[in-house]
């Protein structure tokens, strides 16, 4: 056993993810976070999540246009997207 430290943001969001079937928070690690560089395992995360709704794909589809679009290269999407929140 091994003890961590973690910032109180860290926490409240490892805390989150705890469930009556994971009691501690090693097994959230262990349920939610993969193996590195393991593919096999990679997948098994993801086929946990639950589907994308209509208007979170097309947000995706949205994100992936506009990294292809060539005119936004020296950009940063995440600075972009920033900005419309801020806009609203």
């Amino acid at each position: 056993m091994k003890t961590i430290s973690l910032t109180d943001d860290a926490y409240e969001r490892l805390k989150s993810w705890k469930s009556p079937e994971w009691d501690s928070f090693s097994k959230v690690v262990l349920e939610v976070i993969p193996k590195k560089g393991t593919a096999a395992d990679m997948e098994k995360a993801f086929q946990t999540l639950n589907p994308l709704s209509q208007e979170e794909a097309k947000k995706i589809e949205e994100a992936m246009g506009w990294g292809k679009a060539w005119e936004n290269v020296s950009e940063t999407w995440s600075a972009t997207i920033s900005e419309e929140k801020h806009a609203r």
